[in-house]
Parts: structure tokens; sequence; C-alpha cells
């Protein structure tokens, strides 16, 4: 198909003709065509045999398709013409924020728009009459709409005003057709006042109806409701000056702006269209507790429609992450068609940080492909499959005053950059620092702390971190107190005290109790507290923190990431660059930056990361069935457990249940040290995450350095065993584990 564009040859293959309008001899404003992006068109009939009425849609594919495509939903008014392409140069509804170069880069992003169900022109005349239209009903189509292109999944859903209802609509619909949603101006429900005018609106336009001025009345309900789109404070701006003046034959200024608005909608628009869909807007009912994807939120100060306090509820009550933005904004609820620096930079960076996950993937299978080929043939040499090891110490300047990108290995390794790299872009982040051990990342990261701040930590936090807790406290200007993290009234406490920096681990070390991350995330948003979490336990295949609001994510690397008990390392993530730069100073400051060689075991690691997480978890499955029907066995601790108190907040921020098990025994301390040395098959010793099973007894182990009164205080008492799970065949597991337990039928009576 010679001359034939890439748009073109999609179009054809899936049966599209590529632009209904061309040849047409397009109107109003366009942006010459050296720098619009191409477009393809077409339409799909409505066959969802849960919406009523019936009808068809057009739709409009924009941009190139790298990183998959982006819908992009306007008010009710928006339609698929998003933007000026070369197809059709004229001006788009969002037009200032989506193009090459824009917010929104379609040279490197798609965007598809859609007309809406009950829009003019997309249900036939005989059917106008009979229909109730929901933005489920819309977030359907835009299904139908996918389904005609042969997308499966998306990367994200953009959605405003109306857009954004729908947007939420599909996210609690088919979560798992989407990774992410950007809504402006939205919220879960209709704000009754908002309901209220729109009535109002639709009872102007029934006494309207059959008089032959149904036209008129929808520029009045139109002119109505522009008075609630704008802030009172920009009609002043506007018009407070001179609408005193003389009023003469054409009436107030602001009456006049209000008239045209209103004759320019009526153009477009019929009353029955406009009734069905200013409806569907007070029909508009999600529940938060559906929404699972993250959820970057736009709030605008002035919008009278929907309110700063409706979507912060909307925030508060997302079952998945959710990240508030507030703009301050003199044009109310139309700030999401006007406000092109403040919502721009939002979008842009929205829009980067897909770009980014993109390297490597925004959902967990397209991670494991990143972290199984990073640095595959990036060799620039000899093509190597595998990147090189840099052995160098140092390395030579290009000539006096003036080093490449590399100097002294202490400061930078091409080997310990790419690791980083790697797990920043697993774990979401900006940045990252490879360190030589887990307790040194902690303790790059305490360099942030001023003297005099507060520290907030888990009262049952690993005991080497607790220790270096209490000696930096003694050491330095530092106060720490520890609260129990999973009580949800106790941290709320404890965050509003704003400490300079909360420390957060969940699943916590041994006793498995959950923190609720998306609760820190909120309570943490808009203060200086910077929120920190040790995701060892679980690892970026199965959680995600920066995500739910954490500023810095902490890994022993020793554990999951490496996997296999052969290096001691760490590593730490932050979610700004600019954080990221203080630490990595710190890092290369205190001389506290991984070896190569230990990066590159280490990586080695990482790309089996996600194979090993899941024959790590199907073997703790089949532990916990056996341990949680023995005799032997007085608790059990796994949030995968219903009644674990954890269970439902870690089904909604982990993608599992991990590998670490942790039993308390109805026996005293002989009995206990009796069963664990008799285990084969579990080896005696700390650490975790390997594909090595191991043992290990928190109160003579990990947690030796506490005193007793603060084990008593975390709950970890003498009888308390924990397991790391390995990858070894699982009926061996079990068979180990029962025969120990049925052995202490012989010991002493139990305590």
């Amino acid at each position: 198909m010679s001359g034939t564009t890439e748009h073109e040859a999609f179009a054809h293959q899936q049966g599209i003709d590529p632009y209904s309008c061309t040849g047409s001899s397009p109107t109003g404003r366009g942006e010459g065509t050296s720098r619009l992006p191409d477009s393809i068109r077409g339409d799909v009939a409505v066959d969802d045999p849960s919406i009523s009425p019936r009808g068809r849609v057009s739709f409009e594919w924009i941009g190139a398709r790298r990183l998959g495509v982006i819908p992009v939903l306007g008010g009710i008014s928006a339609d698929s013409h998003v933007t000026g392409t070369i197809r059709n140069p004229i001006r788009g509804w969002w037009q200032d924020f989506v193009g090459p170069g824009k917010p929104l880069d379609t040279d490197s992003t798609a965007v598809l728009g859609i007309d809406y169900l009950g829009a003019p022109g997309t249900i036939p005349d005989s059917d106008k009459g009979l229909d109730t239209i929901t933005t489920a009903d819309q977030a359907r189509v835009l299904g139908q709409v996918l389904d005609k292109l042969g997308v499966d999944t998306i990367p994200a859903i953009i959605g405003s005003s109306y857009g954004g209802m729908v947007a939420l609509a599909f996210a609690a619909l088919f979560p798992d057709r989407v990774a992410r949603i950007l809504v402006i101006g939205a919220a879960h429900r209709s704000h009754p006042m908002a309901t209220a005018l729109r009535d109002i609106q639709r009872s102007i336009l029934e006494l309207g109806a059959g008089s032959g001025r149904e036209k008129d009345c929808v520029a009045l309900a139109r002119a109505l409701a522009m008075t609630t789109y704008r802030s009172s404070r920009e009609f002043e701006d506007r018009f407070g000056l001179v609408s005193g003046e003389h009023v003469g034959s054409q009436g107030f200024p602001v009456t006049r702006y209000l008239e045209s608005r209103g004759r320019k909608f009526a153009q477009d628009f019929d009353a029955q269209a406009f009734s069905r869909l200013s409806r569907s807007i007070d029909l508009h009912q999600v529940d938060p507790a559906d929404i699972t994807v993250p959820v970057d939120i736009v709030s605008i100060d002035s919008d009278a429609v929907v309110p700063p306090w409706l979507v912060e509820e909307l925030v508060s009550l997302c079952r998945g992450p959710a990240r508030l933005h507030k703009i301050t904004s003199r044009y109310g609820h139309d700030a999401f068609l006007k406000e092109k620096v403040a919502l721009g930079r939002i979008v842009r960076s929205f829009a980067e940080d897909l770009a980014a996950n993109g390297r490597h993937g925004a959902g967990e299978g397209t991670a494991a492909t990143g972290a199984v080929r990073a640095g595959v043939t990036a060799d620039p040499v000899f093509r190597a499959v595998m990147p090189p090891i840099y052995l160098s110490a140092n390395y030579g300047f290009e000539q006096m005053g003036r080093c490449g990108a590399y100097d002294y290995s202490r400061t930078a390794n091409p080997t310990r950059d790419l690791l980083a790299g790697t797990i920043a872009d697993l774990e979401r982040g900006e940045a990252a620092c490879v360190t030589s051990s887990g307790m040194s990342a902690v303790l790059a990261v305490l360099q942030l702390l001023k003297p005099g701040a507060t520290l907030v930590a888990p009262h049952d936090c690993y005991g080497g971190t607790r220790r270096l807790f209490d000696s930096l406290a003694k050491s330095r200007d530092i106060q720490v107190t520890y609260h129990d993290m999973s009580d949800a009234a106790r941290l709320t406490a404890a965050a509003g005290a704003r400490p300079q920096m909360m420390w957060i681990e969940t699943p916590s070390n041994p006793l498995l109790r959950i923190t609720d991350l998306a609760l820190a995330g909120r309570l943490t948003r808009d203060t200086d507290t910077i929120l920190v979490v040790d995701n060892t336990f679980m690892s970026p295949v199965l959680q995600n923190p920066i995500l739910f609001g954490a500023d810095i994510v902490v890994h022993s690397t020793t554990k999951f990431l490496n996997g296999h008990s052969d290096v001691v390392g760490g590593v730490v993530v932050a979610r700004d660059k600019s954080v990221g730069e203080e630490i990595a100073w710190w890092c290369n400051c205190l001389g506290v930056t991984g070896a190569p060689f230990d990066s590159f075991l280490t990586l080695r690691g990482v790309r089996t990361l996600h194979a090993r997480i899941a024959v790590h978890q199907e073997n703790a499955a089949q532990v916990v069935s056996c341990l949680s029907e023995h005799p032997e066995v007085r608790a059990l601790h796994y949030p995968g457990l219903p009644d674990h108190a954890g269970h439902e907040i870690a089904r909604r921020q982990q993608r599992g249940f991990g590998s670490l098990i942790s039993l308390e025994l109805d026996r005293d301390r002989h009995d206990v040290a009796a069963f664990v040395e008799s285990l084969r098959h579990f080896t005696l010793a700390e650490s975790l995450g390997g594909v090595e099973s191991l043992v290990c007894h928190p109160a003579t182990m990990t947690h030796a350095s506490m005193d007793q009164a603060a084990r008593t205080e975390a709950g970890i008492s003498d009888s308390l065993v924990r397991l790391s799970v390995g990858i070894e065949d699982p009926a061996d597991l079990v068979a180990d584990l029962v025969s120990a337990l049925d052995g202490l039928g012989g010991g002493s009576e139990r305590r």
C-alpha cells in the first residue's frame, strides 16, 4: 500500500474509513497542518443490550500509537474532535492541551475522542423519546469503541466535567481495562444544588415543548447554566464596572454575554439532547470503593457545580490510591477549559509519568517484562545481551576540569545506575540510589531530618531500624515516637502532630500488621511530613507505596529483590527527582553506595522477581492452609486470611499477600526451640525473601536488640515464629512443618 500512512494502514486493518470528512471544506479557525497530528475517524453502532436507547456514536483517533491510546473526554457539549488534525484542522474543544509539544503530546501519545450517546445525531429520531442514559452507559459505549479499535487495555483516561464522571464510571466497571485516570472538575455523585439548577433548566425546556420556540428555551436554559459554570469573581471582573452603565437597547453587558452563549449552544443542541444528558448528570452515582485504579483528581477552589469539599470526599473514599490536585482559579467550573498553565502542568506531569512507566509498563505484566529486559543489548560496543559489569573504581577525565558521565564509583557507577533505574521504574519513582545495605538505606533517608525534628515510627518496626532510631535520638537532637500504625485513630493522631517524617512498615515485621497507605498519604499530603514506607516485605511486584502518596520507598535488596541470599544491599526510591538527588548526595557523602558486583547480582535477581514472587505466594498459600488446621498453632498471622485485622486494607493496596507467615505456638520457649531445630527444609537463619525457606525466632534474632518491654508492647512473644516461604516443592514444606508440629506431642505440657 504505497504512500499509506500509519493511521490509514491501521484504519484499513480495523475496517474503518480513515476520515469521513476527507475532501470537505472545514470551517472555523485552524492552526495550519505543518504541526498537526494525523487522525482516523469512524463510528460504532451501540448494541449493548443493557443500554437503551440504541444509536451510533463517532470517534476520532489522534496522534502516535507508541504508548497506546488515552481517551480524552469533556463536558456534555464536547465531541470526538479533541484537537485540530491534518485531516480536520478545525480547532478542537481541548486544543490548548492536546497536540504536538502540548501537555498531552500527540507526538508520543495517541488520543481518542468520542461523541456521547444522546448528543444530537447519535440517536435515530424515532427513538428520541424512549431513553434514560447514565454515565455508566457512556462508559460502556467507550468500551465498545475500544473493542472496535481492537484495544483491550488502555494506560489512562482523562476526563473533565461530565467526561470525568464517565472516566470514574469506566474505572468502576472495567478496572482491568485501564491503568489509571485523571479526573478534572468531577466527583462520584451530583451536588444537590447543581441538580436543583438542572431541574429548573429542564422545566424551561418542557415549557417550550411544542411552542415553536424550543431553540429559544434551549438558549435560555444554557444561559442559566452559564451563571454557575463561571465564578462570581469572574463575573465581577468582566462585567462589574460596566453593568451599571446606561442599559440601552441591547441590555446589560452580562445579559448580552449570557444570551450569546445560549444562542451558540442552541445552534448545536436540541432540547431533547440537552435534557437527556442533563438528567444523566443527576443520575451519576459511582461507589468510590469500586475505584481501585490510581486516580489523580483536580478540584477548583471556585467551582460551584462540583465544590472542592465534594472532590475531597471522593479522594477520601476511593478504594485505590487517590491524589488530589488543587487549582485556584477565577473561572469556576470552566477552569477545565481555561486554566492553560496550571492545568497544563498537571496534564503534562500525568502524561510524563505514564510515559516513564510505559518504558517498563504500567501494569504488573509489562513491569515483569521490563525487569527481565533491563539493560538487554544496551552494550554500545559489542551489543552483549546482558549488560557488562563495570568494576572500575575510577574513570578518566576528558580534559582538566571536565569529566564524563562517570568519574569515581562511589559517586556513580553504570552497573549500579542500571539497577537503580530499574527499581525506580518498578516502584513508580523518579529516582533511586542503591546502597551497601538495607540499614545504610535507612541511614541515608534519616539525613533529611533537621535538628529538633520529630520522627514517627511503628512500635513493631524491624529491630535494627529501631536500634538506629533510638541511637540517633540519643546522639542528635531528634525525637522519636512509636505508634501502632495499624490503628487508624493512632495513625491519624500521630500525623496530626505534623512530624517531619513518618516511617511505615507494611506488612510489619514480624506480626504482619497492615497500615492503611491511602490514609497515611491523605494525612500527610498537604503537610511538610515526609512519608517513608519500607516496602521490603512486599517488593514492588505486590505493592507500590508511591501510588498511595509515599514520598520515599526503602528496600533491603538483600531480601526479595535479590532473592538468592548472596548479596547484602539496599535501595532508596524517591517520588520527586529533587529528593532523590538530595539522598544521592548523602549516599556519596557517607560512602554507603552499593558495590558494582553486588549491583550486578541484584539486577540478575530482579530479572526473575515476578516469577519468584508468584511461586513464593503459591507455596505460602499451601503452608497457611496447613498451619490454620493444626492444633499446635495457637495463632496464625497472615494478611491473606479473611479474619486477619488488616485483610481488607491489604486486599485494597496489595496485589497479593506475600510469603511471610508468623505463627504462635501454645508452648514454652524450650518447645519452640525444639520445633524450629527439627525442621529440615526451613533453615534457622535471619533474613527473608530468598529462594530457600527460612525460619526465624524474632525474640532472640531479628528483634533481640529491643528490650523486653518494647517486645511485649509490640506483641513479640517467645512463642512467636516467623516463616519465609521459599520456592521449594510445597509438598515438602508442608510435610516438614506437619512433622515438626506433630513431634511436639511428646514434649512438655502446653503453657
